[in-house]
């Protein structure tokens, strides 16, 4: 291994999803103004766009009375009809007469019923509003008028996460690829709608589309996010070669080193007293003369101490980034003394020596002694 630090902070959050829904709250290629102008749209020929472009130059300056006088003359100088009424949309959008925005594109998918993209801003419209079984309508209205078009599966999707139904959106964005076999886009944003749901598997699965067709910036995206993916189920060492293999691919950076080192041994910092505190409430109970077999107590004891030892031997090949080596050797201390309070709670339990309870009970408390010494510790 090349280096022995993590990479988290990548690519920055890549929002495409919030609740489910958060995978796709970022804004899709193809969804923004740029997506929604109709300068965009492929109707346009050279001739039109010169007919129609001081037009969108007055929009785009913020003058939109101006700017609908001027598509008013390229309509009359015979501008195509179609992109006239996308232009107006687009000027009384800008002028907020949403009556207005919704007669022209109303107008325009009565004149051609095969367009896509007057149906997502109408969908965006009733978004809006708030009516979002309309919304949900005209999306499913565009995706009818183009499979293809990616902007309206993650607008759904994102409109079913905001309502409560992860599931729903789910499938659309399987649907999405499906029809979108090579969009990177897409392809993140059904991983990251599996990885929210916890299926290891299918997500796996994904992410490693992406490492066999992406470029390399969605190939680190896919690795850090398969990173988060392993360290949310606790297999750390996964987790750690991921953000080494996305840092390999985008250089390195000593912030974003200490950005992942945080992040990731703050998650292995919770397991290990998550660990420590599941093996002794049993103990306890045990030792309070409770309704637990000392059996159940060693086996629960077993397991917990088996988990930090993983932990810890996974802390020890790792070589800190700079500036992280002080509280490296505070982890160190911190999991080294819970790994021994369990063990020593489960010697007792084999010889009932009462000077054993009494250590492994020192070292419960040094080990949470040594924890919130930790930055940030306390406040988990």
């Amino acid at each position: 291994m090349t280096r022995q630090y993590l990479t988290l902070a990548i690519l920055g959050a890549v929002v495409l999803w919030a609740g489910v829904g958060s995978a796709v709250e970022a804004e899709e290629p193809g969804s923004t103004a740029a997506a929604e102008s109709p300068a965009a749209a492929p109707e346009d020929t050279a001739t039109e766009v010169d007919i129609l472009a001081p037009a969108r130059a007055a929009l785009a300056d913020g003058q939109p009375e101006k700017a609908l006088r001027l598509a008013e003359g390229a309509r009359q100088a015979g501008a195509d009809r179609i992109q006239v009424l996308l232009l107006k949309a687009e000027i009384f959008g800008q002028m907020q007469q949403v009556d207005d925005q919704r007669e022209m594109l109303l107008t325009a998918v009565a004149a051609d019923n095969s367009l896509c993209l007057p149906r997502l801003m109408l969908a965006s419209i009733e978004e809006r509003r708030g009516l979002w079984q309309q919304a949900e309508q005209y999306y499913e209205q565009a995706i009818a008028a183009d499979s293809c078009c990616a902007a309206a599966y993650l607008r759904l999707a994102r409109l079913y996460g905001r309502h409560g139904q992860p599931m729903r959106a789910l499938r659309k964005l399987q649907q999405a690829v499906a029809n979108n076999p090579q969009d990177m886009t897409l392809l993140q944003a059904l991983g990251t709608a599996l990885k929210q749901r916890g299926m290891l598997q299918p997500a796996e699965s994904v992410y490693g589309r992406i490492l066999a067709q992406g470029d390399k910036e969605a190939q680190a995206l896919a690795h850090r996010s398969l990173g988060d993916l392993y360290k949310q189920v606790g297999q750390y060492k996964e987790a750690f070669d991921c953000y080494v293999r996305a840092e390999d691919l985008l250089g390195d950076s000593g912030s974003l080193a200490r950005e992942g080192y945080d992040r990731i041994f703050a998650t292995a910092d919770g397991s290990v007293t998550q660990a420590l505190n599941n093996g002794w409430q049993l103990f306890d109970a045990f030792i309070e003369g409770g309704p637990v077999a000392r059996e159940d107590a060693y086996l629960v004891l077993d397991d917990s101490a088996a988990q930090v030892e993983q932990i810890k031997q996974f802390l020890q090949q790792v070589q800190p980034p700079e500036g992280r080596r002080e509280i490296h050797f505070q982890r160190e201390l911190f999991y080294a003394v819970a790994h021994e309070a369990l063990i020593t709670a489960q010697v007792y339990l084999d010889t009932g020596d009462a000077s054993l309870l009494d250590a492994a009970q020192r070292r419960r408390t040094q080990a949470n002694q040594e924890r919130l010494a930790i930055p940030g510790a306390g406040s988990e």
